[in-house]
């Protein structure tokens, strides 16, 4: 007698077959599958979820199988950075804590975002503290017939250089009668004949601000930030871009695999870009901004799912503990450029290349896409890829070093 099953009329064998398949597929895709549902992973929802499973790090445990080294390097990365409940909620405290203190208004004049690795859930014991201050009081816009009247705000314009992507000037378009920002001067550009028109100078700006520090003998300029003394403590002062820049563009539509999702693409594109006050360290130009991708960084972070945040910081450990103390080499290598090429492998391959098993060899496709740039001593920027970010760090002389 063959027993059938009566709603869908599949023999209970048969029904049986294509349900395992179901879930296996259903597994192979997993991190395809979470990422559409939980592209914010910092987000409640997905805290939620993870709330709810009931022993994520021994499901990861036993996903490693029988080999004891996989077992054990992640267990010794859970030690030193967290499980990933651990991560999504000091990511969630950082968020919560700018809400905080935009909302106490803490900081006059400006908006507070946490950046860098403590907002990203990846501090290590030695990490900097990284704060970026959006200036409240001016708007930036990318042409001149998007300005819109009643001015309330001062208005600033961009002028992208094409001599070097990354990088801008920001002219003075129109000052409000009342509580305008400039106290500081706007200057016409050096060796030219620019009659009214007038640029902020990053030299200026950074000015501005150290004087609300006083007479503290412990702040001083660091590049772009107002640091202490023992550099720890980074607060950038910026101006926020409501567009990203004209080369940028192509970026949110440019071929990808499954990473990043559509909706994190959004959100960034929604959001723009900051304005820090630096130039390029290849030109003393005191006129030129460069683009900070700072928030759009971290939303994409926030989008990782757990194998990414676990090579990124394998990849940390390793340049920290190795090729930092080379102290020939040390300087040669930032975090931001081991997170650079963790983004551009994201991309690249499937979402489902980043599993837990898979650890291993995510490392290794992130170390040689590093190794290939220092090889021609280029580092594509993620964003613009035309920006070499190593300009100015590792070139023909020094590249020698690293690849040894």
């Amino acid at each position: 007698m063959m027993i059938t099953n009566d709603v869908i009329g599949l023999k209970i064998r048969q029904f049986e077959r294509m349900y395992k398949a179901c879930l296996e597929r259903r597994k192979s895709r997993e991190q395809w599958i979470l990422n559409l549902r939980y592209p914010d992973k910092s987000s409640n929802e997905y805290l939620e979820y993870l709330q709810n499973c009931t022993d994520s790090n021994k499901d990861a445990l036993l996903s490693l199988g029988n080999d004891s080294r996989e077992k054990y390097l992640y267990e010794q990365l859970v030690i030193t950075i967290g499980t990933e409940l651990d991560i999504r909620n000091k990511q969630r405290l950082c968020i919560v804590h700018d809400r905080i203190a935009n909302a106490c208004a803490m900081h006059y004049g400006c908006t507070q975002i946490t950046s860098g690795s403590l907002a990203e859930g990846l501090a290590l014991p030695d990490s900097d503290i990284d704060t970026m201050y959006v200036i409240n009081k001016l708007e930036l816009i990318q042409n001149v017939r998007n300005t819109k009247h009643p001015i309330n705000r001062d208005i600033l314009v961009m002028e992208t250089d094409i001599d070097h992507p990354g990088f801008t000037r920001i002219r003075l378009l129109a000052q409000t009668d009342r509580n305008s920002f400039f106290r500081v001067e706007c200057d016409c550009l050096p060796n030219t004949h620019c009659g009214k028109l007038r640029y902020l100078s990053v030299n200026q700006i950074l000015g501005f601000y150290m004087q609300f520090y006083g007479h503290d003998q412990r702040a001083c300029i660091h590049g772009p930030c107002i640091s202490n003394l023992s550099k720890t403590v980074d607060n950038v002062y910026c101006i926020r871009s409501k567009y990203l820049p004209h080369n940028a563009i192509q970026w949110t539509v440019r071929h990808r695999r499954q990473w990043p999702p559509n909706f994190v693409i959004d959100r960034i594109r929604s959001y723009g870009c900051l304005l820090v006050p630096i130039g390029s360290k290849t030109i003393s130009d005191s006129y030129l901004w460069r683009f900070s991708f700072s928030v759009a960084e971290k939303i994409l972070v926030h989008s990782f799912n757990f194998t990414q945040l676990l090579c990124y910081c394998l990849l940390k450990l390793t340049f920290k503990r190795i090729v930092n103390a080379d102290n020939d080499v040390k300087e040669l290598v930032c975090s931001y450029f081991l997170k650079t090429a963790v983004f551009w492998v994201s991309e690249e391959v499937d979402i489902d290349t980043f599993q837990l098993p898979k650890l291993c060899y995510c490392f290794s496709l992130c170390l040689d896409k590093l190794i290939s740039w220092v090889k021609i001593c280029y580092c594509p920027n993620y964003f613009i890829p035309g920006h070499n970010m190593f300009i100015g760090t590792i070139n023909e002389s020094n590249c020698v070093l690293l690849r040894v």
